[in-house]
């Protein structure tokens, strides 16, 4: 067998992503000459950012920092307290919430449990991400608990006791497997704890994760593109870590540049998987930089 590179399918901007980037760009059209502040990164991949900053529109991370009550606020694809939104709609010309569908359910799933008496909740997930601090944010901001666990060894430390009721809410960019360990973990231990009817880590979260892990044995080398900021991404790079493959993450083809060709091409079997943010361009750059050193095109899909 010759040298192999591997494109992992599916690829480049998720439903989600592509959603929040389309509606932003209609959001423009129909405000030319106006003021547009995004609170946040609209998602997290740099160059997203950069080609909104190139037409004109300004990112905060405090919404207020915006001044200008004539300014039109976005809200970006992690999702945002309603709390937040409210305010908003209150102070600002016109206000427009980006947020993904599969974050969207989350906040549902909050309002569903409160409605049912159920105000505790335990959220697997990361306090300081982007959408993780928004969720908490929102369930105390109802009067509700939350207690947060992004590993499984702080399952100890659950407040609730044996034959309590909460709810168990995860971030939709976390790896599904280990969400679903944890949650086998408290449900042998809290019999009374409520899920949700579908797990939160989202579709284009878990495919991503799937394709890689069912292909494990194709591959020596292992390359993630997306943005240093994005969970999903970090999530697709530790699957390769922790899977001993010689896995390289960087946002561009310039960030694997900075290795050596020595190491790039020390495996005949190379496999690029991408996060759900990463423009397709940015995937194209270093497919094609292998097919050039003498790797065949191969797509592994689920």
């Amino acid at each position: 067998m010759g040298k192999i590179v591997y494109y992992l399918s599916p690829s480049s901007f998720c439903f989600g992503v592509k959603r929040s980037i389309d509606q932003l760009n209609e959001i423009v059209a129909s405000h030319p000459n106006e003021k547009i502040f995004c609170i946040h990164a609209l998602v997290h991949n740099p160059k997203v950012t950069k080609q909104f900053e190139e037409i004109w529109i300004s990112f905060a991370e405090d919404m207020n920092k915006v001044k200008d009550h004539d300014a039109i606020i976005i809200f970006s694809a992690h999702g945002t307290n309603r709390k937040i939104i409210e305010e908003a709609k209150w102070k600002y010309k016109a206000v427009y919430n980006l947020e993904c569908p599969f974050v969207t359910k989350i906040y549902t799933e909050v309002d569903n449990f409160l409605q049912k008496w159920i105000s505790k909740f335990l959220y697997i997930g990361k306090e300081h991400h982007q959408e993780g601090k928004n969720v908490i944010e929102y369930i105390r901001y109802t009067w509700g608990e939350v207690f947060v666990c992004e590993a499984q060894d702080q399952l100890q430390n659950i407040p609730y006791a044996h034959d309590e009721k909460f709810a168990v809410l995860s971030q939709t960019t976390l790896n599904f497997t280990y969400v679903e360990n944890i949650i086998n973990d408290i449900v042998q231990q809290f019999p009374h704890a409520q899920l949700p009817l579908l797990s939160d880590v989202c579709k284009a979260t878990y495919e991503r994760q799937t394709v890689v892990v069912e292909n494990l044995d194709k591959f020596e080398t292992f390359i993630v593109i997306g943005g240093k900021e994005s969970n999903n991404t970090k999530e697709l790079y530790r699957i390769g870590t922790e899977n001993n493959k010689k896995s390289f993450y960087g946002e561009s083809l310039d960030d694997i540049l900075n290795y050596s060709e020595e190491v790039l091409f020390a495996h005949d079997t190379v496999a690029i998987t991408w996060g759900a943010s990463t423009p397709i361009e940015d995937i194209k750059a270093v497919f094609e930089y292998y097919k050039n050193h003498g790797y065949e095109a191969k797509i592994l899909e689920l």
